[in-house]
């Protein structure tokens, strides 16, 4: 691929309008372990002898959620963006201490409940895989109420504004339909939404189409293999197809094809192979990068702030996903977890990087 005009536009970008991401910040605390079977084995060992101290593993504790990680990401790559988000004192006090300084935290609330997440990665059937055991929070009841006028005031003059981590919330299909019917009567910003797993709070899904997607609210929806198999199930009531996606990867573009077709809006779909886009009869589709992977928990908000800007930047949609996926791979081969700058990106796509064979393969099968 020749990524020269990506890199020329990246290092000499035009202006574009800030975006805003909301409604969660969640500390993580994240648990590695070398294996999911081994770890199982010695935590019933553990609750057979009545209890005890599990050892050999790392932690760490960082700021976590969707939209502080995709704001985190935004900034890294140049931008100003704007995050909205409900927590308690105690939560403001840590996102201070583990957010980049530059950060604005002006319309981060402080009268909700602190949000939090354990995170397990390890390795199942030679994959990483990011296991989230989550008390929601203020997560779980963010409504368009909440949104004060400074709020509001920052909404209407923002480019595109992304809700996320919809899964948490049981009401988030009136937060999504609310908010976005007010940007559509008053602004001409973007409308971008990635649900997150539903598998937790499948009842959502149903929810967001009939309220939110199918209702020419929503301009871009981001999901992944996993996410792609709930919302066909939905829209096409054949549970068996659509089931364990990740198992099916020859169904993945089918069914984010489908989606774009039945509900009309851009589909941006994401997975450890390859991206894509589908907007109308239109599709573009690129294999990922090859990379060694030190984190998991955070690749997909990487990869929609990479989105996020290539759609501000209005880049075609092949540079769009190149720069997504470039990203993605920087962040997730990070050994301490870090969001790449521009000038990282630049000198990644310079240096040639390979193409997934898995991604390059399924593509072709296509």
């Amino acid at each position: 691929m020749d990524y020269a005009q990506l890199t020329s536009v990246l290092l000499n970008p035009p202006s574009v309008k800030y975006p805003v991401v909301l409604p969660d910040f969640f500390v993580d605390h994240f648990v590695v372990y070398d294996s999911l079977e081994s770890l199982i084995d010695e935590l019933k060992r553990l609750a057979e002898q009545g209890g005890g101290n599990l050892l050999n593993n790392k932690q760490f504790i960082r700021k976590g959620g969707n939209a502080v990680n995709t704001v985190s990401a935004l900034l890294s790559l140049g931008l100003s963006p704007r995050l909205i988000a409900t927590t308690d004192n105690y939560g403001e006090s840590l996102l201070k201490a583990l957010a980049d300084p530059s950060v604005d935290l002006s319309h981060v609330h402080t009268d909700g409940r602190l949000s939090s997440t354990v995170s397990i990665e390890t390795k199942y059937k030679n994959r990483k895989v990011n296991l989230m055991i989550s008390d929601s929070g203020s997560a779980s009841e963010f409504s368009f109420s909440e949104l004060t006028s400074e709020d509001i005031d920052i909404i209407k003059g923002c480019g595109l504004i992304a809700l996320v981590n919809l899964n948490h919330n049981l009401k988030g299909a009136d937060l999504a339909h609310d908010l976005f019917e007010m940007i559509k009567d008053t602004s001409d910003a973007l409308t971008f939404m990635d649900l997150g797993d539903p598998s937790g709070n499948p009842q959502i899904v149903p929810q967001h189409i009939e309220r939110v997607i199918k209702r020419d609210l929503l301009d871009i929806l981001s999901v992944n293999e996993n996410e792609v198999g709930w919302i066909a199930q939905t829209l096409t009531g054949d549970c068996e197809r659509w089931k364990n996606m990740p198992a099916k990867p020859e169904l993945w573009l089918v069914g984010a094809k489908l989606i774009a077709d039945e509900t009309g809006v851009r589909v941006d779909f994401h997975s450890p192979y390859y991206s894509a886009t589908i907007s109308g009869d239109e599709v573009c589709a690129v294999p990922t990068f090859v990379a060694e992977s030190h984190v998991v928990c955070g690749a997909g908000d990487a990869w929609n702030a990479g989105d996020i800007y290539g759609t501000l930047l209005a880049l075609p949609p092949q540079d769009r996903l190149i720069l997504a996926n470039a990203v993605a791979t920087l962040y997730v081969s990070s050994v301490s977890a870090t969001h790449p700058k521009i000038s990282d990106i630049a000198e990644f796509l310079e240096s040639s990087p390979l193409l997934s064979v898995d991604g390059t393969k399924l593509l072709k099968v296509q």
